[in-house]
């Protein structure tokens, strides 16, 4: 009864270390990712006429430690 026990402790114990294992990022270097964050998501113009130009700036910012490279931007 004992070894039995010992077994089923020793696979769960493995099986916690492969699953913390697996959930960690995989980068370059480590721990240096990064990291992207914006003030605000979203933007309501207000009403406008026909032929009226808006435009809206989005700030972002990199909060991690390795380089952020926008590879596409689009609008929705």
């Amino acid at each position: 009864m004992t070894k039995r026990i010992l077994r089923i402790s020793l696979s769960l114990f493995l099986s916690l270390i492969a699953l913390t294992c697996i959930s960690q990022p995989i980068t370059g270097k480590r721990g240096a990712v990064p990291i992207i964050h914006f003030d605000k998501t979203t933007h309501t113009f207000p009403h406008l006429f026909a032929g009226d130009e808006l435009s809206h700036t989005f700030t972002l910012f990199n909060r991690g430690t390795a380089n952020l490279d926008l590879k596409k931007v689009t609008h929705s």
